[in-house]
């Protein structure tokens, strides 16, 4: 039989051509499908090679992010700081954002601006006489106008507070083998509590040990309070039964320290009694007791100020260091007031260095006072 004549037949023995004629468009997708896949494998089966893989992510970029991310490195840590304190100054800079186009208003709105933020009346006076008006009269444009007389408030501000601030970077520093003691005072509210864990929890980060004294015995679950927090921070806590004397907790506190080689002992106190009198006296007890239980402690005493208090701050340090003596400050929940003029304020009158300063609740957010950063966040310069 010719070429011609020959014909191809299926399982079935029906002629190929005639069941090729039958198919559908279901059918012809499968045909093609099946085909080109036997067509791709035999091509790699002669090659010797396998088909192609989708390759995984390059190792290195990951492991430069967890390393990035496990251990920050100092620029990342200033980023994060400024970005706190900016944050933390929204509402007092709002007070400072002008939209005046007429630059006669500008020293008007400057004035009005420091008093609603609680600057002070006499540190107000002293911040307009200083900045050059008839230099920046002469600018060409409001927003340099506008520029020129935020950097120089910024300027003077920062150098009020630049004199006050003292060495915060090396504090709190251990100066003997015996237990530093930092006691803590100021009235309810103001975040004694929080303040005492967030600065146990920097010390203990450094390597150093740390114990707590729940010498707030007046008011309910306050020592409950202090003592949850020791929990989580897995470190010591030495708390008495509510309204014991608050003397008799710190003195075994101290104690216990010191016997047990403890680096620093943080010291709660009561922040209300039955009137402002009796309060004093029974911070000055405790004074004298904790100065028996360890010769010259308390080592620092730090007043925790509510930066929401604005002015009331400075009638706040003048009585308790009257009462007993204070050595630094710190100032909590600016993150949540519009007075930010009032630590420029505390910083210029008090003598003690403000030693740190809370920007918000987490923990990086208790930050050591930055004079700069302060100064640039309050005016919104960048």
């Amino acid at each position: 039989m010719s070429a011609a004549g020959t014909q191809l037949y299926s399982a079935n023995n029906m002629p190929l051509a005639e069941l090729l004629a039958q198919f559908g468009m279901l059918e012809w997708g499968y045909l093609f499908t099946g085909s080109g896949g036997l067509l791709i494998a035999l091509y790699y089966l002669v090659r010797g090679k396998k088909p192609p893989q989708k390759l995984p992510a390059p190792q290195s970029q990951e492991k430069a992010s967890t390393i990035t991310s496990a251990s920050p490195s100092k620029v990342t840590q200033s980023v994060r700081t400024s970005s706190s304190w900016w944050s933390a100054l929204s509402k007092s800079r709002s007070r400072f954002s002008w939209n005046s186009k007429n630059f006669e208003n500008i020293k008007e709105s400057v004035e009005e601006a420091c008093l609603i933020s609680d600057l002070g009346v006499q540190n107000t006076q002293e911040l307009l006489e200083i900045i050059p008006w008839q230099e920046i009269k002469k600018l060409s444009s409001d927003e340099e106008k506008l520029n020129k007389t935020k950097s120089s408030m910024a300027e003077v501000i920062g150098s009020w507070l630049e004199k006050q601030k003292g060495n915060n970077e090396a504090w709190p520093k251990k100066e003997s083998d015996s237990p530093t003691v930092i006691w803590f005072v100021g009235v309810n509210g103001v975040g004694k509590t929080t303040s005492i864990a967030k600065l146990a929890q920097e010390i203990k980060a450094k390597g150093n040990s740390v114990m707590l004294a729940a010498g707030d015995t007046f008011r309910a679950a306050a020592g409950e309070q202090l003592e949850t927090w020791a929990q989580r921070l897995d470190i010591p806590c030495v708390r008495g039964r509510d309204g014991a004397d608050s003397s008799s907790v710190l003195f075994d506190a101290i104690k216990s320290a010191k016997a047990k080689n403890i680096d620093y002992v943080l010291c709660d106190s009561a922040g209300r009694l039955h009137s402002q009198a009796q309060l004093m006296e029974a911070l000055a007890k405790n004074k004298r007791v904790m100065s028996k239980a360890l010769e010259q402690a308390p080592h620092e005493t730090l007043l925790v100020l509510d930066a929401n208090t604005g002015q009331n701050m400075l009638n706040q340090f003048t009585e308790f260091n009257q009462s007993v003596g204070l050595s630094g400050l710190i100032l909590s929940k600016l993150d949540g007031s519009a007075k930010g003029g009032a630590v420029v304020a505390i910083a210029r009158q008090s003598t003690a260095p403000i030693r740190r300063i809370g920007l918000g609740e987490k923990a990086e957010d208790f930050a050591e006072f930055n004079a700069q950063e302060f100064s640039k966040a309050l005016l919104g310069l960048e």
